[in-house]
């Protein structure tokens, strides 16, 4: 019997000759585009943004001083939600950060803000000119400051460790290299009628509401930056429960809807309060965050940023006026004897608030650190086009509502940032008998060594306006 053979007919070696060479097309063709998306990825890793973010607790360990109001008497009781330090870190496609910073606290003097920035720059190398510290001015947070502060006082251990905290959370979060995370930018606004005009019945008052949120490459919400004028003063001096206010629910709500993180950032809030103003009840500040939150969850729609690879962080100071030409020590001391001198009493320790006040002015005057003008910190970052604009003080709402339409284009506005120094009343508020306090006596509390002119409102918006078409210009 003889050995058998097999032999393949023509037509199957010829479909496998064309196999073999379509597999080896397939694979040359596969592995082509491999190396090209690959390109692709790398081109786009060096050419978008990134971001990290970091958050930690800044609620106090035992009963404090709230900060606020004059009129609250006692400890704090409780907690009703905790405060935190939020910080976000922007890269740009060059590699360059911008640090933003939220608080829930109420506010920070300008030297406090300095020294927390200036370390976070030490510790990182980022320029303080590129750090923000913004603070949502919610009055159920702990005093730093004050008699309370000092050693055996209530607040004192709170006044050496949160700084510390904030700080440290910072600096983790700028040098956390390996959870960045690359984003597209989306933005979009809506209305909440929570808030009202605290010093004017039917004065002005916007009710607009904008989010610019940050979206990851899983099309998932990274973090969501919600802008909104309204004092978060829900809770009043009856109040005494440690607490975020109405942000502390409106960001909860919106985290559970939304996921990722979500911080709160307080516009131009001067002369606006929550509706039904502060109230003893501790539920206000439940209602209206919900309340605010149910606004934005059912009403907001969000559009695409497109981004460009610009970024630019420009700062000035803004010098705003006072109703005389030269401070001197002479000239404090003169309009304090006129304010003693008038019958009209404030409140039962005006005039002796204001024998300090001016005996503070002058001490500050012979170190120096008096001027001819308000000296107001502001800047603005463009990222990839957006801009964001920040301001030291309490702007009153129109500035807000005023720069936008001038700007005409989608933008956050952050008061509160890098230090309190002074209410800024709008130019409207000269024009009626309301807002006393704002214009003709908080000068006394805010350390300020005269009353604004009439006239800054206009410089003010102008230097608003410029520092923001700054940025934006290539």
């Amino acid at each position: 019997m003889g050995i058998g053979r097999s032999f393949a007919c023509p037509h199957v070696i010829q479909h496998q000759f064309y196999y073999k060479h379509m597999t080896s097309h397939l694979k040359i063709i596969f592995i082509f585009f491999f190396f090209l998306v690959l390109d692709i990825i790398s081109a786009q890793g060096k050419n978008v943004y990134s971001c990290n973010i970091g958050i930690a607790d800044i609620t106090p360990e035992n009963h404090v001083v709230l900060a606020g109001f004059a009129a609250r008497k006692g400890l704090s009781t409780s907690v009703q939600t905790h405060l935190y330090s939020h910080c976000l870190v922007i890269r740009s496609p060059k590699g360059e950060k911008v640090c933003i910073i939220t608080n829930d606290m109420m506010e920070l003097d300008i030297d406090e803000t300095s020294d927390m920035r200036e370390s976070i720059a030490s510790q990182t190398g980022l320029p303080v000119d590129h750090i923000f510290m913004h603070n949502i001015h919610t009055h159920s947070a702990p005093r730093t400051g004050g008699s309370s502060a000092v050693p055996g006082g209530s607040n004192y251990k709170y006044s050496i460790t949160y700084d510390k905290i904030i700080v440290n959370n910072a600096v983790k979060t700028i040098q956390d290299e390996n959870n960045y995370k690359r984003f597209l930018m989306e933005f979009g606004n809506t209305t909440c009628a929570i808030n009202m005009n605290r010093g004017e019945k039917n004065g002005p008052c916007t009710h607009d509401v904008y989010v610019l949120r940050l979206i990851g490459l899983d099309n998932k919400p990274i973090v969501s930056l919600v802008n909104y004028c309204c004092h978060p003063v829900c809770l009043g001096p009856g109040s005494h429960v440690v607490s975020a206010d109405f942000p502390g629910f409106e960001t909860k709500f919106l985290k559970e809807a939304w996921g990722g993180e979500v911080f709160h950032f307080t516009s131009a809030s001067g002369n606006v309060d929550p509706i039904g103003g502060p109230q003893r009840d501790t539920l206000n500040s439940y209602r209206k965050g919900k309340m605010m939150a149910d606004s934005i969850l059912l009403k907001m729609k969000f559009h695409k940023i497109k981004m460009n690879k610009d970024f630019k962080v420009c700062c000035m100071e803004a010098r705003l006026p006072f109703r005389i030409n030269h401070i001197t020590p002479d000239s404090i001391m003169r309009f304090a004897q006129s304010i003693i001198d008038n019958p009209v009493e404030v409140s039962p320790t005006w005039k002796r608030d204001v024998l300090n006040w001016s005996h503070q002015m002058v001490e500050r005057y012979k170190l120096g650190k008096i001027h001819d003008y308000l000296p107001v910190e502001i800047a603005a970052v463009n990222i990839g086009g957006f801009p964001i604009l920040f301001t030291q003080g309490e702007p009153f709402n129109e500035y807000d509502v005023q720069l936008r339409r001038e700007i005409n284009k989608p933008m956050l506005f952050v008061a509160y940032t890098n230090g309190q120094n002074s209410y800024l009343p709008s130019a409207h508020a000269y024009l009626t008998p309301y807002y006393a306090y704002e214009k003709d006596q908080m000068f006394v509390y805010v350390k300020s060594p005269y009353p604004l002119s009439d006239k800054f409102p206009k410089v003010y918006s102008k230097a608003l306006y410029d520092i923001v078409e700054k940025s934006l210009k290539k």
